[in-house]
């Protein structure tokens, strides 16, 4: 601004100057013009003055001497006599624009520029009493001629005054500017400036208002926005057209093995070159699957509004994944499981039908069927009831002693410890859980059935209950034949078994396990396992704070 200012002061002085020269031009010109015009003027009216007393004013002319050009004209335009030209060698001059005014009405004026001589010729024509007309003329340089004569002392003069302009006008533009650059921008009202600037003043002062309004509602919203993408379990990332990073949220940083430095303004290809992901920016949509982090990843792009160009959500499904892997081998192993005690159903049965076994064997065989049989039909129920636990269906709840219960179980299972010369002890004190009565009931026989089964003969099994400060506990300990350790984690698989020909001898469906699992997810326990092999097995239900399962559950309300 200062120099726009300065330049524009310095402009406008040498613009003031030129046309001042031009005017003074301007004015010499018509000062000598009129001077011009007075000269001939009282020089015609001497001339007119001597010559009202001459007969032959023609001869009387040629007699005198002449400052001007002397011109006699008669009446008809016959040029009589010329002080500086030939009088035989002139054209008429009847139609000269001065002589005949002169000769209309007694006077008569004009001029004449000459480009080439840079000057012009003043004519002025009077009547006299005869007819004839004398015209006195005289010469003066024109407007450019005048304004070339005095050039170079116009320049020197508009030299100087450039001079002038350029030292006056920088302290002058810099007093000017200095209250400009004064001006508090946060507050302009306050500052003290000219008054011509008020409303600007005014209006910066509105305007400032109104930024700061959109700032602070563009602050709320980024703070929401990033609340929220905070909050997401699954990775977020908006790009522009070029692929730049808008913004990212923190689970797509970790998906992506980004660190916690700065993303913003880097393409993407800087932060993560995966397959997928180029594949997806290629097209900017569509969607595909990527692992990291040891975890599967559904990755969709989709094209955003203007000044986004793409957003990439990135869904965790290994969960979905490994249910649909379960599933699928769940499955599988339900068509097995089926399948060997219906084909030896089957082939006792065909046995039986087509008389091939011999009468002393019918009842052995008969027996064979039902024990398939029944191992058949506890087979479904075992499934039955995971799918249901699957669904999340748990009976209403209530509170149970699980000393009362497991002493209960034990009993139930007294005559099987006994025929596998197992002893099972019950110990310690009251711990009550809110919780189905039937499942809970399942999970403990099934924890108990397990160790009988898997026990060495004369082996023992202790069942302890009590409170671990104010949660309930239950443990089941036996003497068996253990778990190695390669298998412990996976013992609570559906069908998984640690000795398959021991199951197979035991009568077990392989999902006796899985149903306490799932039994003490639904009410909150944490399920641990200690194991040796040769030494025997720990198994360990930990319920949470019963005070707080009664306050949450609505049965108890």
């Amino acid at each position: 601004m200062f120099k726009k200012l300065f330049w524009s002061l310095v402009g406008f002085s040498l613009t003031i100057s030129l046309l001042l020269c031009g005017l003074l031009g301007g004015g010499m010109y018509l000062f000598f013009d009129q001077q011009l015009r007075t000269q001939l003027a009282r020089e015609s009216d001497t001339l007119v003055s001597l010559l009202s007393t001459q007969t032959d004013k023609a001869a009387f002319l040629k007699n005198g001497v002449y400052m001007d050009r002397v011109t006699l004209i008669d009446a008809d335009g016959t040029v009589l006599y010329d002080s500086q030209g030939n009088v035989a060698s002139m054209d008429n001059h009847a139609t000269r624009e001065e002589v005949s005014t002169a000769a209309q009405t007694g006077t008569g004026w004009s001029s004449r520029n000459s480009a080439t001589l840079g000057e012009t010729s003043v004519y002025y024509a009077r009547r006299l009493q005869n007819g004839q007309v004398l015209r006195v003329a005289g010469t003066q340089k024109n407007v450019l001629a005048t304004l070339g004569g005095v050039f170079w002392w116009f320049a020197l003069g508009i030299a100087v005054c450039a001079l002038l302009a350029s030292l006056l006008a920088r302290p002058f533009t810099r007093s000017l500017v200095r209250p400009l650059n004064q001006i508090n921008l946060d507050a302009p009202l306050t500052s003290d400036v000219y008054e011509e600037l008020s409303p600007m003043l005014r209006r910066m002062d509105a305007q400032n208002r109104n930024i700061s309004s959109q700032m602070l509602r563009l602050k709320r919203q980024q703070a929401e926005l990033n609340a929220i993408l905070s909050g997401l379990r699954e990775g977020l990332i908006v790009m522009d057209e070029r692929h730049h990073v808008l913004a990212i949220n923190p689970a797509a940083r970790q998906i992506l093995s980004a660190g916690e430095g700065e993303l913003t303004g880097k393409t993407l290809p800087e932060i993560n070159r995966h397959e997928t992901l180029m594949r997806l920016l290629k097209d900017n949509s569509g969607s595909g699957e990527m692992a990291a982090q040891w975890r599967i990843y559904r990755v969709s792009a989709s094209e955003a509004g203007e000044g986004v160009g793409v957003v990439l959500l990135l869904q965790d499904i290994t969960e979905s994944r490994m249910a649909e892997q379960t599933r699928q081998q769940f499955s599988a192993n339900v068509s097995h499981e089926l399948r060997t005690p219906l084909t030896t159903i089957s082939g006792y049965a065909e046995m039986l039908e087509t008389g091939l076994a011999k009468p002393e064997d019918t009842a052995s065989l008969a027996g064979r069927i039902h024990q398939e049989s029944m191992r058949m039909l506890s087979l479904i129920e075992d499934i039955i009831r995971l799918s249901k636990l699957d669904e999340g269906a748990v009976g209403e709840k209530q509170p149970i002693d699980l000393l009362l219960l497991a002493q209960s179980c034990v009993a139930k299972l007294r005559d099987f410890a006994e025929r596998q010369n197992v002893t099972v002890t019950v110990e310690g004190s009251s711990a009550v859980v809110y919780g189905d009565r039937t499942l809970l009931e399942e999970m403990l026989i099934n924890l108990i059935d397990n160790t009988i089964k898997y026990n060495k003969r004369d082996g023992g099994v202790t069942v302890k209950v009590g409170l671990d400060g104010r949660q309930p506990r239950f443990t089941i300990e036996d003497t068996g034949v253990g778990i190695p350790e390669e298998h412990q984690s996976r013992v609570f698989e559906r069908f998984y078994r640690v000795d398959k020909s021991r199951s197979k001898e035991t009568g077990g469906t392989g999902l006796g396990l899985s149903i306490v699992k799932h039994g003490a997810q639904l009410h909150g326990a944490e399920i641990t396992l200690h194991s040796k092999p040769g030494r025997g097995t720990r198994i360990s239900l930990l319920f949470p704070d019963q005070k707080d399962a009664a306050k949450g559950d609505p049965s108890q309300s």
